[in-house]
């Protein structure tokens, strides 16, 4: 199924930032999704970044880091859905929580016992972590974190096919790119846009 090039993934910094949540007003469950995509993409970033120049052929070297710079747009456009306006301490009360929420759902419908102990030691580290991370919070910031977390974890994310989805996105937004914080057809734009040029 056709994607979009990667010639056209590129996109002029002014137009990778989105509009960012409000999180007093955000579903929770929403946050912990941006989260979540901003972590994968830090993570495939990091590594075709680290990897790219080991490559001894300069066609593989310079197709790793054009992808690597994608992936770093990416990590801009997700990491700009974030509220700015979150403290250290808030955001990193929200970080160990989408931690334990990851955790949760890999073991609730993991359904061989042994891995299933593997994310059982993983949750508990995590929600040590995240009872450490709420203590400073109290500390240092004067705050209680349960006056912003959800009183119990969201529905577990599940892992299950999502080809037909992303079909339909890929079908939908081929053609789409930015224009300032807004997604816009690439048909729309002026011939002068930035878009072209960069």
């Amino acid at each position: 199924m056709p994607g979009r090039p990667t010639a056209d993934e590129h996109r002029h910094p002014l137009d990778d930032v989105r509009t960012p949540s409000d999180r007093q007003k955000a579903d929770p469950l929403s946050l912990l999704h941006v989260m979540t995509l901003v972590a994968a993409e830090q993570q495939t970033m990091n590594w075709y970044m680290n990897v790219g120049n080991r490559a001894m052929e300069p066609l593989a070297r310079g197709l790793y880091l054009e992808i690597a710079q994608n992936e770093e747009e990416h990590v801009t456009h997700y990491e700009s859905l974030l509220d700015p306006t979150a403290s250290w301490f808030e955001r990193d009360v929200m970080h160990q929580y989408n931690e334990c929420y990851l955790y949760y759902s890999f073991r609730q419908q993991e359904p061989d016992p042994r891995i299933k102990q593997l994310w059982e030691l993983h949750l508990n580290m995590e929600i040590e972590q995240l009872r450490l991370a709420c203590e400073m919070m109290r500390k240092y910031e004067k705050r209680d974190p349960e006056s912003f977390l959800p009183s119990e974890l969201p529905e577990p994310v599940k892992f299950q096919e999502n080809k037909d989805y992303i079909r339909q996105v890929l079908t939908s937004q081929v053609d789409l790119t930015g224009d300032k914080t807004e997604f816009v057809p690439k048909a729309d734009l002026p011939q002068d846009h930035r878009y072209f040029q960069y």
